[in-house]
């Protein structure tokens, strides 16, 4: 406890220094030096310190994860697993949205999916709305690291173009559910306009 209180009190020093950094225009690299020195050897150690130190968080935004429990049937034991909420998988699966001349695919990230668990929706031929289930896991022993998430997943995907439900087709490999989709070459934009009497 006390290396961590000594490593915020020196990255205090640190940033109180930066805040009273001599900036001139004419002369830049005077600021740059300072810096620097600011940011010698020992400040690089006291922010790898911080990092070892505190949680690790997801760089993106996932979809909220709940702990529960499962029993086993096999044993009296229970086990903890990560189960994603169905209305709350906003940024999960993760997908990569690419666009054609001719059509739009949709690529989402779906290791251990079950593949009989997929419905596809489209509103308004721009919005794609996909549904499953990722599977859990059923290992023997207890988990003790869970970082997958699994469970059923329902997420809403705007479309960069309308496109038409014929001649829609969707194949699982290697872990990634694609889904190509035909762009409508037909569609127009509906508008409505109307005079107001001011």
């Amino acid at each position: 406890m006390k290396n961590w209180q000594e490593t915020m009190k020196q990255l205090q020093k640190a940033s109180q220094s930066l805040a009273k950094l001599n900036l001139d225009k004419d002369h830049p690299w005077g600021a740059l030096r300072q810096m620097s020195q600011i940011m010698d050897a020992d400040f690089w150690e006291n922010i790898a310190a911080l990092s070892k130190k505190a949680p690790h968080q997801a760089t993106t935004s996932v979809a909220k994860v709940v702990p529960t429990i499962q029993k086993n049937r096999k044993k009296a034991q229970d086990r903890p697993l990560r189960v994603v909420q169905v209305e709350e998988t906003e940024e999960y699966p993760l997908t990569d949205v690419f666009l054609s001349d001719h059509s739009v695919i949709v690529c989402c990230e779906l290791p251990g999916f079950a593949r009989d668990s997929l419905e596809l929706s489209l509103v308004e031929q721009k919005v794609l709305e996909i549904k499953g289930l990722v599977r859990k896991p059923d290992y023997k022993g207890s988990c003790v690291q869970a970082e997958r998430s699994c469970g059923a997943f329902h997420r809403k995907i705007e479309l960069p173009a309308p496109v038409i439900p014929k001649g829609m087709k969707a194949q699982y490999q290697d872990g990634l559910l694609e889904i190509y989709l035909q762009r409508d070459a037909d569609y127009r934009e509906r508008k409505t306009t109307f005079k107001a009497k001011l």
